[in-house]
């Protein structure tokens, strides 16, 4: 039984509308990130992060990671945070010297929803924002 050519190029053109798709929701959802905030942590400098505390900036919810962070090493963090209208998060790292410095990791926020990805180095923090 032979199968026509009508079916192989409605089969392709299934596939690439398919791909079309996904790569539409892929956008979409990066331009609007859903679900709960997360803060994806990548410790670029020579000290362990041995404490990281978030929270909601002039508000009374913040979460503590008490997991080690060690020097090279990547965390995904989703804090516990609450929020009631607007706000903004920080995020504040206690290194193994006992250096501890802060950063904003989401600038405003009405649903505590997106993610950040922030890079710790010796000298500097570095914070790519993506939330709504």
């Amino acid at each position: 039984m032979r199968i026509s050519r009508r079916y192989w190029l409605s089969v392709a053109l299934l596939i690439v509308l398919l791909i079309f798709f996904y790569q539409w929701v892929k956008n979409l959802t990066e331009i609007y990130p859903a679900g709960r905030f997360s803060v994806t942590i990548s410790n670029k400098s020579d000290y362990d992060l041995v404490s990281v505390e978030t929270g909601i900036v002039s508000g009374a919810s913040k979460d503590l990671y008490d997991k080690k962070i060690n020097a090279g090493a990547k965390a995904k963090i989703k804090p516990e945070l609450r929020l009631t209208g607007e706000g903004a998060i920080y995020l504040k790292y206690t290194d193994s010297r006992g250096d501890t410095k802060e950063a904003v990791v989401c600038g405003y926020t009405e649903s505590l929803s997106g993610r950040s990805m922030v890079t710790v180095y010796n000298d500097r923090v570095d914070v790519e924002q993506n939330c709504m």
